[in-house]
């Protein structure tokens, strides 16, 4: 017959092995290795303004200059939605944005090519830097 000091410690093995198993999927994604057209230093200027322009503000008119959406060719304005969580819910997450679908010019042009969402999230997951 067990004892109530084994079945105590077992109890905690399994609380923690438990808070480990739901702590594993908040952890944040490991990037692996990513295909060459993926910048390994990368800043809003050189790497990120310009997929903002294509696939977010100009082709799509959502988040250019005057934007009730917000202005994305400003990084001030794209930082505030990396840090308060929506571009990464939005973009790298749900994938919501950009939408898929066509652009004014009636060309689909507006989801986002692999190289483009892998460049995005690195650059979100390297501290989203101008």
């Amino acid at each position: 017959m067990l004892n109530n000091s084994y079945i105590s410690r077992m109890k905690k093995l399994l609380l923690i092995a438990l808070l480990f198993a739901a702590c594993e999927h908040d952890a944040p994604e490991v990037e692996k290795a990513e295909p060459s057209c993926v910048p390994t230093s990368i800043s809003y200027q050189k790497d990120i303004k310009p997929i903002i322009k294509t696939s977010c503000a100009i082709n799509s008119g959502c988040h250019g200059a005057g934007s009730p959406n917000g202005n994305f060719l400003n990084y001030d304005q794209l930082n505030a939605t990396c840090i308060d969580g929506s571009f990464n819910k939005r973009v790298l997450v749900q994938k919501t944005m950009p939408p898929v679908g066509l652009d004014s010019l009636g060309v689909d042009t507006l989801g986002l090519d692999s190289c483009d969402f892998l460049t995005l999230r690195r650059w979100y997951n390297n501290g989203h830097y101008n």
